[in-house]
């Protein structure tokens, strides 16, 4: 993509792809990501996508036709493409570091495999937490931890999904189990599940569903201790966890709205 320049561009939907004319006549100088955005530099201004849970992103050489095909970007040579089956996905042009109408990339906590993303600040922020899953699914303490990284890291830290202020021992350990499992992820080339139709920019699958110890495994044997893995809702989305690996504290408690399927 980089050095290519915008030619035109096509949305059907406006409310999720805005600001997309401002492109136009953009050359991309460089790509970045912060969390699950994308950031296309294109000079005074950034293009950012968000895939959403079904967004797929590529190159194509010519125009596809496709029923899910949402977003068109015509560069001097071939085409920028969205699919995106359930609708979920953005593109939106905004000014450098300007995300008010993005504003989870705008308090995007640090990115798990980078420096910036250290034990001392991590466990002061899991040590206030009332529920540990939906803090990491906020964004604000790590960024890009989505549904299935949350249940795979909390498996692995040994601590439950709707565990409430995290001592020392039990924030290293799930600091740690959060790099571990992104960093596995990125080795494998990404999760794609069935209902995640998640493809790389040459639309080919990732791996990494091969490697998934508790997410989707409702019922099955804890491959650790061989209790069924169970499912709750947790903050209004599918948790899984293995109730003797990973224990919920005598002092907390499942939280309002949290109900067994």
């Amino acid at each position: 993509m980089v050095g290519r320049k915008i030619r035109a561009v096509a949305a059907q939907d406006p409310q999720r792809c805005r600001g997309l004319s401002q492109a136009v006549g953009h050359t991309i100088g460089a790509l970045n990501r912060r969390g699950k955005y994308l950031l296309f530099d294109l000079g005074d201004r950034h293009l950012v996508v968000h895939l959403g849970m079904t967004g797929q992103l590529a190159f194509q050489p010519v125009l596809p036709t496709h029923r899910h095909l949402r977003v068109a970007l015509e560069l001097d040579r071939g085409y920028l493409v969205l699919f995106d089956q359930r609708r979920f996905g953005k593109m939106v042009v905004t000014a450098p570091g300007e995300y008010g109408p993005l504003p989870t990339l705008a308090r995007l906590g640090p990115e798990p495999l980078s420096p910036e993303f250290r034990p001392g600040p991590f466990a002061q922020a899991v040590a206030k937490a009332a529920k540990i899953k939906p803090l990491l699914l906020s964004q604000r303490v790590v960024a890009g931890l989505g549904n299935i990284y949350a249940d795979e890291a909390l498996f692995r830290a040994k601590i439950h999904p709707a565990q409430g202020r995290l001592n020392q021992r039990q924030a290293e350990q799930l600091f740690e189990a959060i790099r571990q499992v992104v960093a596995q992820a990125i080795s494998h080339r990404g999760t794609t599940l069935r209902d995640r139709k998640y493809l790389d920019p040459e639309r080919q699958p990732g791996e990494n569903q091969h490697f998934l110890q508790v997410f989707q495994r409702a019922g099955e044997p804890c491959v650790v201790c061989g209790t069924a893995i169970q499912k709750i809702r947790l903050g209004g989305r599918g948790t899984h966890f293995c109730p003797s690996c990973q224990p919920l504290r005598p002092t907390a408690h499942l939280a309002r709205g949290t109900t067994r399927e």
